[in-house]
């Protein structure tokens, strides 16, 4: 009897390592590879591999030496990616929590934890756009393309505005655009395609943004010392920083942070919106130098870099926005969520996670002291700390010499019938008032969260309002771009001279937007400086340190703006805040919307007497009678928080619930309407749920897409759980037509 000699590929085969690999699909699992001979990974390193014809990148989450796969259908990895892991254990596991919560793909979470350009090293050039024609040219040449060609009239109108080469990803972003009319302009001469290196600036903050070290009070001392003690004991807590505008929260942070520094451990610090961002690195960096920035704003180099710091142990404190909290710092001692009520920590694209729920969790893994802050804090948040679940920290007074504002409502109802007709944009009392801080060398804050000139262009004879061809909204009217604009779907148009419908000559600008705002200040104050922050004013690089530097050194009198400066802004000349309109967002069909309403108010109004000047408040609104204005002019954040509960409890929203919604979109409004039909169907007969739907959403149409959707009311945690397993598989209800989301603890209903 003779043996055959072993075969070298066979025995190669049975020697080979496998790996389970997260790829960013919405396929809730992982896939087998096998590693090549001699190759070694670890989870964490990130790997290319071949994926049904495509070359996808992936992340390694487990490593064997055997597998149940038949060898013959197990294809080797193309490339191991790293030298080194770039995703520490915490954050893998991290990601499989956020992937069990929010009902995505690990990969998709992954993606999310590791994002491209912590992939990057060394210098690398990235396309931007620049004008090539002159600007009077190119200026002209918007004009001629809108008709015909509005995008690539949109392109290169921002463009122009930017003032400067622009990153071929933010012109995408900001204009809802594809490539292709930029690469349209390009190829006609009227811009010019760059490659340009990002080079990572060093992070020096401005003197005026530096933090002056302050004397704390009682209130503040009781705070640092009981969330420094749990993290130098090393034990994971959440504690709730419910602090009054202006009682000095930042200053709390700043010296809990000390002690987390003192013992060698490093820290996480989120801030809501990129135009606080500026004020609050400035703070932070003023104290540490070995602070990185994670936020939107930044190039991608720059993110690339940043992230490398903080891999490598280089810096030590992460602040920035939401995405920041997935910052790979090394022995983590601190994670502070400022101003968690914040919507903009809910992630509105998969994975649509939620920042302080996951950094929570993240603080969990890795036993690190999460501080929550906020002057109007959730009612999800202000629940669980009165019930023991986070330990509650009360800053009931303003820290220095500040002291709360007078808040005055002005009942709209009672302005003069005429201007009630024409629409009341400054009532008599804030006029009034405004004279006399001005006179007085004040400051004066205008809030509006509008933008725009009118929000709705109205025919005076049919009634009927111009609506987006696209959507099914009203286009809102901009007048010095003299174009009616979406703010869904970014689709311009020329102000039409005939109604569409009924011929009549003329349209009636109904409502009042921060554009229309700025034009009547400017004509009953000539001799003021008056500035506008909003979405359209900021479009340029640079503008947002640039309009508050210019505030805070006293070169601007009035300043008007959206939500950007409603909150965290801290401005000592300011003495009058004005609330131009507090119904905003009280009547928008959400059972958020007072709570909203009340936040909004109770932030903007804390910009006021923020220093040894008094402050005054004027908040003008047509409903002085409803609870969140009313608790909102009393600075009373308990009766709020106590009605809206009643509220809660009896239409069975959170805290009383937990809520998932699911999103169909299509092109064919039936077969949206029919798949959520039949998505609900395992729904229906679960204990512990309500459902409510399928219905068409609030926005009916975006984009061309018929958008429906259904709400699950979930009261217990096993319904949540079950209801979670059933939705599960709405992924393959999915069609090439019609697109199914997810989204679980929305922020938004609309």
């Amino acid at each position: 009897m003779t043996t055959s000699d072993p075969d070298p590929e066979a025995a190669a085969v049975s020697e080979r390592s496998y790996v389970q690999v997260a790829l960013n699909l919405p396929l809730r699992r992982e896939f087998t590879y096998a590693l090549p001979p001699g190759v070694l990974a670890i989870p964490g390193n990130r790997v290319r591999v071949n994926f049904h014809g495509r070359k996808l990148g992936g992340v390694v989450t487990a490593i064997s030496d055997t597998t149940d796969v038949p060898p013959a259908k197990i294809k080797v990895i193309d490339a191991l990616l790293d030298d080194e892991t770039v995703l520490p254990p915490s954050l893998l596991t991290l990601a499989q929590a956020m992937a069990r919560t929010y009902g995505c793909s690990l990969g998709e979470a992954l993606d999310a934890t590791l994002p491209s350009v912590a992939k990057r090293r060394g210098q690398r050039l990235f396309p931007h756009v620049e004008v090539q024609a002159p600007p009077d040219l190119a200026m002209q040449a918007v004009l001629e393309l809108e008709d015909k060609h509005q995008e690539q009239s949109r392109v290169l109108r921002t463009v122009l505005e930017f003032g400067g080469p622009m990153a071929i990803q933010d012109v995408r972003r900001r204009t809802g655009t594809s490539d292709s009319p930029w690469q349209t302009l390009v190829k006609h001469g009227l811009l010019r395609k760059v490659m340009i290196a990002e080079e990572l600036e060093e992070l020096v903050p401005a003197i005026e943004e530096r933090a002056v070290r302050h004397d704390l009070n009682e209130h503040q001392e009781k705070a640092v010392k009981k969330v420094a003690e749990s993290v130098i004991a090393g034990v994971h807590r959440t504690f709730l920083l419910h602090g009054v505008t202006g009682s000095g929260k930042t200053e709390v942070y700043l010296r809990i942070l000390e002690e987390v520094r003192k013992h060698e451990k490093s820290a996480i610090v989120l801030v809501p919106e990129i135009s606080l961002t500026p004020q609050t690195v400035g703070r932070f960096a003023s104290r540490f130098p070995d602070v990185a920035v994670l936020h939107s704003g930044l190039t991608d180099a720059e993110r690339g870099r940043q992230w490398q710091r903080l891999l490598q142990g280089k810096a030590k404190v992460a602040v920035g926005a939401r995405s920041a909290l997935f910052a790979p710092v090394q022995n983590l001692g601190l994670i502070v969520i400022d101003e968690e009520h914040e919507t903009s920590f809910k992630q509105d694209s998969t994975p649509r996670y939620h920042a302080r729920e996951m950094a929570i969790v993240r603080g969990e893994i890795e036993k690190a002291v999460v501080v929550l802050g906020s002057a109007t804090p959730t009612l999800e948040s202000i629940g669980k700390a009165r019930r023991g679940i986070y330990e509650l920290l009360t800053l009931p007074q303003r820290a220095g010499a500040g002291r709360l504002p007078k808040i005055v409502v002005q009942d709209l109802r009672s302005e003069p019938k005429e201007t009630r007709r024409a629409g009341v944009v400054l009532s008599r009392t804030l006029v009034v008032m405004m004279e006399e801080r001005l006179k007085a060398r004040d400051q004066v804050l205008l809030f509006l969260n509008r933008r725009g000139y009118s929000p709705v262009l109205l025919c005076p004879s049919c009634g009927e309002a111009v609506k987006c061809e696209s959507c099914s909204v009203s286009m809102t009217w901009h007048s010095r771009r003299g174009r009616l604009i979406c703010h869904w779907c970014c689709r311009e148009k020329r102000r039409p001279e005939i109604c569409p419908t009924c011929q009549h000559a003329g349209m009636h600008e109904l409502g009042v937007g921060t554009e229309r705002l700025e034009q009547v200040v400017k004509e009953l104050f000539p001799e003021a400086i008056v500035a506008r922050m909003d979405a359209d004013t900021m479009a340029e690089r640079g503008a947002h340190e640039r309009v508050l530097g210019s505030f805070r050194k006293k070169h601007i009198d009035v300043l008007i703006g959206t939500q950007m400066i409603a909150k965290g802004l801290d401005f000592p000349d300011v003495t009058l805040v004005g609330v131009v309109s507090a119904d905003t967002g009280l009547f928008v069909p959400d059972y958020r919307a007072a709570e909203r309403t009340f936040q909004l108010l109770h932030q903007v109004a804390g910009r006021a007497g923020r220093g040894e000047k008094a402050g005054t408040v004027v908040i003008q609104t047509y409903c002085p009678d409803n609870y969140a204005v009313e608790a909102a002019a009393k600075n009373d954040y308990d009766s709020f928080v106590q009605q809206e509960l009643v509220y809660r409890k009896i239409t069975g929203y959170p805290p009383f619930a937990r809520l998932l919604r699911v999103l169909a979109e299509s092109h064919s409004e039936t077969e949206a309407q029919q798949l959520l039909q039949q998505a609900c169907v395992p729904l229906r007969s679960m204990p512990d749920i309500e459902l409510l739907g399928p219905a068409p959403a609030v926005v009916a149409k975006v984009k061309d897409l018929w958008r429906w959707h259904m709400l699950v009311k979930c009261f217990q945690p096993a319904s949540f759980q079950k209801a979670m397993e059933a939705i599960g598989t709405v992924e393959d209800l999915a069609t090439r037509t019609c697109r199914i989301t997810l989204d679980v603890d929305p922020s938004s209903l609309m």
